[in-house]
């Protein structure tokens, strides 16, 4: 099947071939009406061969879809190459986020072991000064030099008194039983 554009091509082209020959075949006749149909079918072949070609020139997009189909693809190579970049933004942000957690262990696995050593030192060195202080106070005591004290000092406990029966204990009116 044609296209309408084949068709008023295939029109034009038949009145030109029609009106070409009329127009010679007038002028050389000295024939007024058929040199004037000629030239009629002329023109109007002539001006539907122009307006078709100022249709193509106007309706005819093939260089702005080219060009539409290359910014297409430009777009889309950048989304691509946008989203295999967030990927790996993503896939870095992850490793460090695991980095961290791993050192961040680490570091409290070592300070929890840094501070059991230190503990176990502290409670060496305080052993050691107790056992010094205890040869010290032996020595001092063997020598002669230190004095146990005469009498401890004790604090007494107050006395424990008893109400007598129907004494109050508060003194808010309370018995004891």
């Amino acid at each position: 099947m044609l296209s309408t554009r084949h068709r008023i091509t295939a029109v034009a082209t038949l009145a030109l071939a029609a009106g070409l020959p009329l127009l010679g075949h007038g002028l050389i006749s000295d024939n007024t009406a058929r040199t004037t149909g000629g030239v009629c079918l002329t023109s109007c072949a002539l001006v539907l061969i122009a307006l078709l070609a100022i249709r193509s020139w106007i309706t005819d997009t093939t260089q702005e879809r080219s060009i539409l189909y290359d910014s297409i693809c430009s777009a889309e190579t950048e989304k691509e190459r946008y989203q295999a970049a967030k990927y790996a933004l993503d896939a870095e942000r992850d490793r460090m986020r695991r980095d961290a957690i791993n050192a961040e262990r680490r570091a409290a696995q070592a300070l929890a072991a840094e501070r059991d050593a230190l503990r176990d030192q502290f409670e060496e060195e305080r052993n050691q000064l107790i056992c010094q202080t205890f040869e010290t106070a032996f020595r001092l005591a063997r020598a002669g030099i230190a004095e146990a004290p005469a009498t401890p000092r004790v604090i007494p406990f107050p006395s424990q008194h008893h109400p007598a029966e129907g004494e109050t204990t508060r003194g808010r009116g309370v018995t004891r039983p």
